[in-house]
């Protein structure tokens, strides 16, 4: 199994343009362009690019209200990416790892495969 991850940190700007680069990635991807109903689809994705977006052009007057808005868009959409690279993860093999990589996903190596001990009879 392929471990796959996202720079999703930075300020909001840094955070919205990694999101949108990130999105316009997966849209190119095979491997994710009919996600199962369970995956985040690509709908649900930019829903919440739009969503995080129209939120921080509302907090640009530093209105405590709007910044908590746009703070709770952002973790949403974290939560989104996540899911997102969970799915990846499970369907991702050796031969995708550069349309991976293209789409700008990290890659950071392989899980550990469990060591098998076998008992002294």
């Amino acid at each position: 199994m392929l471990r796959l991850s996202y720079d999703l940190t930075g300020k909001p700007s840094v955070f919205l343009s990694n999101s949108l680069r990130y999105y316009n990635g997966l849209s190119s991807l095979s491997i994710y362009r009919n996600p199962p109903e369970q995956a985040v689809s690509l709908a649900r994705l930019k829903e919440g690019l739009d969503l995080y977006e129209q939120k921080m052009e509302s907090s640009i007057n530093y209105d405590r209200l709007q910044i908590k808005l746009r703070d709770d868009a952002r973790k949403q959409l974290t939560d989104l990416f996540k899911k997102v690279i969970a799915y990846l993860q499970m369907v991702a093999t050796e031969e995708d790892i550069p349309a991976l990589m293209q789409a700008g996903i990290e890659l950071k190596g392989r899980a550990p495969k469990k060591k098998t001990v076998v008992a002294p009879t």
